[in-house]
């Protein structure tokens, strides 16, 4: 049975550069759960791609071609939720991506991340206080 999580830009920054010191860990989770539904946004791809040299935004972009994850969309109605989870937590400074997959978590009922990114990610609430489950940390 196929689990859904929600991508960060940690990790697939270390799913893509050869020289990251997870890449190792991160290929080898990908292998063991292969049936993993993940989800991810497109603000956390443009991320990613920062960190990447070109070969290896080019096999993240392949990658994704494939359709082997689903991305969401950001609509109007999201912004203001957004807003809100950024003043929430302005005391560890949220970027906007981290605050997108808070609010589109809560929104889907999606509580799993693949992240390398420990502290944040463990403090962010859920409505009924319950954290984020990160799946993969090295």
């Amino acid at each position: 049975m196929s689990h859904k999580t929600w991508v960060d830009t940690g990790f697939l920054v270390a799913l893509f550069a050869a020289d990251d010191k997870h890449h190792k860990d991160a290929v080898a989770f990908i292998k063991e759960h292969q049936d993993m539904e993940m989800h991810s946004i497109w603000p956390v791809i443009v991320e990613t791609c920062f960190f990447l040299n070109n070969q290896g935004k080019q096999a993240l972009l392949q990658w994704l071609s494939r359709g082997v994850m689903v991305m969401h969309d950001i609509l109007p109605q999201d912004i203001s939720l957004i807003e809100n989870t950024i003043k929430k937590y302005s005391n560890i400074d949220p970027d906007f991506t981290d605050a997108t997959l808070v609010v589109l978590a809560e929104q889907g009922k999606i509580r799993k991340i693949l992240t390398v990114d420990k502290r944040d990610f463990s403090i962010y609430r859920f409505a009924d206080g319950s954290t984020f489950e990160r799946l993969w940390i090295s």
